[in-house]
């Protein structure tokens, strides 16, 4: 049997958390079985899809490095659907419905008033030749409905639930073609999954009950149905569906946080899915290898920021030089930390590069680069932390600060430090100091903060070195001010 599978999103809204894990799990599949996969814009809801919501679909997709082996768009199909919707006219098993939206929201409204499920009355169901024919010359618009056996049971055998049944009777007979003659969800798909020889379909959970008027509608146009596969629900961390109010949940909103499609990916799998070894970190190529539908859980997936983070941050570390400052640049740009003009003329791309790698074991996402990085370009410090200004009222500060501008000043003629001649700086510091018994962190904290107003950060060579001399040399002096006027004698 040739292995074909399908993601069909809805350019209806961006690419979610549980339409993108839908999507890598139909990837996973379908790579892990040998198969294809195919992507199909499910764009028949004129009113609600959008060429601008396709557009960033596709691109979601593959930021994520989702593939797909063919592509089609519902609304290009649309005599296809109507040529299938005619046959089963002709057959008697689909009659025209009449009834107009008002009426059947009307309907819907009385039955739920009364506690009754919402499904359709039938009144169209018997009309005679003759009443469809007055309709038709008055050019009454109608819609066309699938008739349903009622009260027969609808089983399969879901490859991650085992066995599932419904019955008919609570479904009523349902629209296969609209009147704007696009059809519904349920029958456009199985047009295309017969018409694409989709084997598997792998979806969410809340497609169960789709999946009952599916199967009628494979027996009834003579064809073998796929094996169907239903994902658990995606639940915030208070065990309610995923949503806004859980905060970030499409895509592109995650993207624009800085998180990388690696981290996303891998953390995407883990819901609801984990590999036999239990190893959390891998590629989506190496998770390729290892999945296995059998393998994927039937319980909720809770969605957990600070693992997807964990993950996250784990990927950043294993991104080389080129890649991460690559990465970097853009949200340096936004927050204007950097400007474009000068990366174009070429000159801040090494101290760029060593103040992303100083800082590149404490990030998770990247996103979280400009506040670090921000203090170290631009010639004067910011603020000063309360710690910071502890230490610098400490009798050694003052001392410290004094050998600290010396040093530099003898190499004030350079317009660069390297991190070797800035580690040597701290070496002739230490030796100017030592009779002073001025040593480890009374030596280092004072350094750390006269320079960058903070007690914490990467290590003080890189720091001087991003820096470089002048600018250094211009935040002690700026630093003497600071504690002058806040009562510190230096």
């Amino acid at each position: 049997m040739s292995i074909v599978m399908r993601f069909a999103p809805s350019p209806t809204g961006g690419l979610h958390i549980g339409t993108a894990r839908t999507a890598l799990f139909n990837w996973l599949a379908a790579r892990s079985m040998g198969g294809k996969l195919i992507l199909r814009i499910e764009d028949t809801d004129l009113k609600r899809s959008s060429k601008s919501y396709e557009q960033s679909i596709i691109e979601n997709l593959q930021w994520l490095s989702i593939s797909w082996d063919a592509f089609y768009r519902q609304s290009e199909r649309l005599d296809l659907y109507a040529g299938y919707a005619k046959k089963l006219l002709e057959k008697g098993t689909a009659y025209r419905c009449f009834c107009s939206p008002d009426r059947l929201k009307k309907l819907k409204k009385a039955q739920y008033a009364a506690g009754q499920d919402s499904k359709y009355d039938n009144r169209c169901r018997n009309l005679s030749e003759k009443e469809i024919d007055e309709k038709l010359q008055k050019g009454l618009g109608f819609a066309i409905r699938f008739k349903v056996v009622p009260d027969r049971e609808i089983t399969f055998n879901d490859l991650i639930r085992g066995r599932i049944s419904l019955r008919s009777s609570l479904m009523g007979d349902f629209v296969i073609l609209k009147s704007d003659r696009t059809p519904s969800y349920n029958f456009g798909a199985v047009v295309d999954d017969a018409q694409m020889e989709i084997s598997h379909i792998i979806r969410g959970e809340d497609h169960i009950s789709n999946t009952a008027r599916q199967l009628i509608l494979f027996k009834e146009m003579g064809y073998k149905p796929p094996y169907f596969a239903h994902l658990p629900m995606i639940l915030g961390p208070d065990q309610t569906k995923l949503s806004k109010r859980h905060g970030a949940t499409t895509i592109s909103q995650f993207r624009e946080m800085g998180y990388l499609a690696a981290g996303l990916g891998n953390y995407l799998c883990t819901l609801s899915w984990t590999p036999p070894d239990q190893d959390e970190l891998f590629t989506l190529d190496e998770a390729a290898e290892r999945f296995r539908l059998s393998d994927v859980s039937k319980s909720p997936a809770i969605f957990d920021k600070q693992k997807l983070d964990w993950i996250n941050g784990n990927h950043i570390r294993r991104l080389d030089e080129q890649q991460l400052v690559s990465l970097a640049v853009p949200f340096l740009i936004k927050e204007g930390i950097i400007d474009k003009k000068d990366l174009d003329c070429g000159r801040p791309m090494d101290k760029i590069t060593m103040a992303v790698e100083a800082y590149k074991n404490k990030i998770k996402v990247l996103s979280e680069l400009p506040d670090l990085l921000g203090g170290l370009f631009c010639q004067e410090i910011e603020d000063y932390s309360e710690e910071s200004m502890e230490i610098l009222a400490q009798n050694a500060a003052g001392k410290v600060a004094h050998v600290l501008l010396s040093e530099l000043k003898k190499r004030a003629h350079k317009s660069e430090l390297s991190p070797q001649e800035a580690k040597q700086i701290i070496q002739d510091m230490q030796n100017r100091l030592k009779s002073d018994r001025i040593k480890g962190k009374l030596l280092y904290m004072p350094i750390r903060a006269s320079i960058t107003g903070k007690t914490h950060g990467p290590e003080l060579p890189k720091i001087i070195s991003i820096l470089g001399p002048q600018a250094c040399i211009k935040r002690i002096k700026q630093t003497r001010e600071h504690v002058k006027k806040n009562g510190i004698d230096w």
